[in-house]
């Protein structure tokens, strides 16, 4: 999964279906690992909002199942995320809504690009995901410089 465990920030735009400007759209999140898979936490910030909750566990056939919760909504799904670009097919129970979304490589952090599709209604958004600055607290030093892995 190109998406590792740490604290990611994401800023894009969503774009509706006959529209001519997009909205702007940012998510805080959380990526932590544990034996069986990767959680995915955090918020929808801006002119969408929402909590998000997206477990990612690898099944037996190859690929990984995904259950998303995102700004209230259920999503199950299957994705390939072995190599890039990662895939993902999510879809609700009633499957009238259906998300899929690539998720990449891009120069200055993770990009991730996407179509929401409801009954006639499309959206398609676009975002740079980045890598939070996470602090390395010591008593005794300070650092003039911003910290690099």
């Amino acid at each position: 999964m190109i998406l590792n465990k740490g604290l990611w920030y994401g800023k894009g735009s969503v774009l509706v279906e006959n529209a001519s400007l997009g909205e702007s759209v940012e998510v805080d999140i959380e990526v932590t690992e544990d034996e069986e898979g990767y959680t995915i936490s955090g918020s929808l910030l801006d002119s969408y909002t929402g909590e998000v909750s997206i477990r990612v566990a690898p099944n037996d056939v190859g690929t990984y199942s995904v259950d998303a919760r995102v700004a209230g909504v259920a999503l199950d799904g299957i994705g390939k995320l072995e190599s890039e670009p990662n895939l993902i097919l999510l879809w609700n129970e009633g499957q009238t809504l259906s998300v899929s979304a690539a998720i990449f490589m891009a120069g200055n952090g993770i990009g991730c690009r996407g179509f929401l599709r409801e009954n006639n209604r499309t959206l398609t958004w676009e975002m740079l995901i980045t890598l939070k600055q996470q602090a390395i607290k010591g008593d005794n030093v300070v650092s003039f410089f911003p910290r690099r892995r």
